[in-house]
């Protein structure tokens, strides 16, 4: 296998169970795929591209934890049981299951290539519980996290308040770009899911004057970026148990951000839906989903 890098390891062990363009369905018949059990393969660009960014978020995790280790042959179930413990400790269930799920798919294409011989992913992993309501930090404590970690580290902190002003998601933020900062209009334009792109006025134009713009991008750079987000995610949970404060993830701060942004709508004339909708607009949804902001704004505050 020589000494590829971890990311060609992953391209040509998906590379190998890649059947985009075919029919899945087909396939589960081929198969005889009973309901409830994974059919063979790869089938779209959008799983393609989940299990290779989860794959490559184990990866990262391996250089640090294992730094000697370099091949896909030499990782066992108890390294891929270690990784899953700390998930378990740290992430939601349901995004527990999406690794397993796609560390299983990993797997499948390292034997297809007759790179692994025994099992990647422990054969039961047990996930309990359902995801608790993403839901916002209180104002407060929202400013008392991104006080700590600015005071530790400054750039994690400026990135969280960034997205107290502008709602952003993390990658949204990890990704913005110098270019599509207007500090005239006190807006920035974000690339969003699916490649959706939005251009949207901040809560606190203020915060734009903190941005480094000499560089193309914001926080991205070359060496750290594939460690930004699980490092800002860290830093976001030890500052919630130093302080005592309810884990709500990096998501939190973007539900915080939904709270003022409904307020000052509310404060101008807006009525609870017309602000909603406006919400869902700001934050990337489609404005007729007026529902999915509730799981950011609660109806009763």
């Amino acid at each position: 296998m020589g000494q590829s890098s971890w990311r060609e390891q992953i391209r040509r062990a998906l590379g190998a169970i890649n059947h985009i363009g075919q029919s899945k369905h087909e396939a589960k018949q081929a198969q005889g795929c009973r309901p409830g059990k994974p059919v063979a393969g790869l089938y779209s660009f959008g799983y393609f591209n989940t299990v290779f960014d989860r794959a490559v978020t184990y990866t990262n995790w391996l250089e640090v934890e294992y730094p000697a280790v370099r091949m896909f042959r030499e990782v066992d179930t108890e390294m891929t049981a270690e990784f899953l413990h700390e998930k378990d400790a740290t992430c939601t269930p349901d995004t527990v299951r999406t690794l397993v799920a796609c560390l299983r798919k990993l797997q499948e294409g390292l034997y297809q290539i007759n790179w692994k011989t025994e099992d990647l992913v422990p054969t039961y992993w047990p996930i309990d519980g359902r995801n608790p309501p993403r839901g916002p930090y209180v104002a407060y404590e929202a400013q008392t996290i991104q006080t700590w970690v600015e005071a530790r580290r400054p750039e994690y902190g400026q990135a969280l308040s960034f997205i107290l002003a502008s709602g952003a998601r993390i990658d949204e933020t990890l990704h913005l770009r110098a270019d599509k900062i207007y500090g005239d209009e006190k807006r920035v334009e974000l690339l969003g899911k699916g490649g959706r792109v939005r251009k949207i006025p901040l809560l606190h134009a203020a915060v734009l004057g903190e941005l480094d713009v000499s560089r193309p991008f914001i926080y991205l750079n070359e060496d750290q970026g594939r460690f930004w987000k699980d490092g800002l995610e860290r830093q976001m949970r030890h500052a919630c148990d130093t302080l005592g404060i309810k884990r709500r993830g990096v998501h939190g701060f973007r539900a915080t951000a939904a709270c003022e942004f409904v307020d000052i709508k509310r404060a101008l004339g807006y009525t609870e839906m017309e602000a909603r909708r406006e919400l869902a607009m700001w934050l990337g949804h489609n404005p007729h989903r007026t529902e999915v902001t509730y799981a950011y704004v609660p109806k009763h505050r």
